[in-house]
């Protein structure tokens, strides 16, 4: 059998199915770097391991979700996340759909189909994972929409070529949201960064946004109910 030396972390609290999941891929020729039941555990485990890819179910050990952690491994890491699961209904793919995995696979593991979606993942990773310098001209800058110009290296937004004049917290916001364009960016995570505090003041961040919009337009900046905001730009 060929093998295919990437590297794998399984986020699974469940033993025997994280065993045979390890067994399935050994056969493969995949690298197994760890195997973790919580939360806290998978994202040591990631952040350490920095894998290939990331194999997570959605309820854990400790009760918190695995979306939860998808939303840190894609904002912090860019590294792609495959689902297994066993959680088919509407609410759960919803709540998965907004973190844009990279597979989603349902209990009982197909070997093949398991397979299949690491195999996609890691084509898809390389074109998708990428810094925003990918997409940036010569100019350093990435075309918005609506007539807005990003300029990476300046961090300064320009609408029909003139710069936006932003407050200090409002061009941290928008920096930190094109650091991380094409992906959701939590209300906790953007808390964090802005005012240096692990506790969300929903009225500071709301108050933030309302500010940028007033200046940049409604729909540059997108709110995903629940969960936080991003910029999307076209790849």
């Amino acid at each position: 059998m060929k093998k295919h030396r990437a590297h794998v972390v399984i986020v699974e609290d469940e033993v025997i199915i994280a065993l045979d999941i390890k067994q399935c891929l050994g056969e493969f020729g995949y690298a197994v770097d760890d195997i973790c039941a919580n939360t806290k555990d998978a994202l040591n485990s990631i952040e350490t391991h920095k894998p290939d890819v990331v194999l997570m179910d959605i309820i854990l050990e400790d009760g918190e979700e695995g979306t939860q952690i998808v939303n840190y491994i894609q904002e912090k890491l860019s590294i792609p996340v495959i689902y297994v699961t066993s959680h088919s209904d509407e609410e759960t793919l919803r709540k998965a759909g907004i973190t844009k995995p990279y597979g989603y696979i349902i209990k009982p593991v197909d070997e093949n189909q398991l397979h299949s979606a690491i195999q996609i993942a890691l084509f898809k990773s390389k074109h998708e994972l990428q810094p925003a310098t990918r997409l940036m001209g010569k100019d350093n800058s990435l075309k918005l929409m609506n007539g807005f110009t990003y300029d990476v290296v300046g961090r300064n937004l320009f609408k029909d070529g003139k710069p936006i004049v932003f407050t200090r917290k409002e061009r941290e916001f928008v920096a930190l949201l094109m650091e991380h364009m094409n992906t959701t960016l939590t209300y906790d995570t953007i808390t964090e960064k802005i005012w240096k505090s692990k506790h969300t003041n929903t009225a500071n961040l709301r108050s933030l946004v309302r500010r940028v919009r007033e200046k940049t337009g409604e729909d540059m900046i997108e709110n995903i109910t629940s969960v936080g905001y991003r910029i999307c730009v076209q790849t």
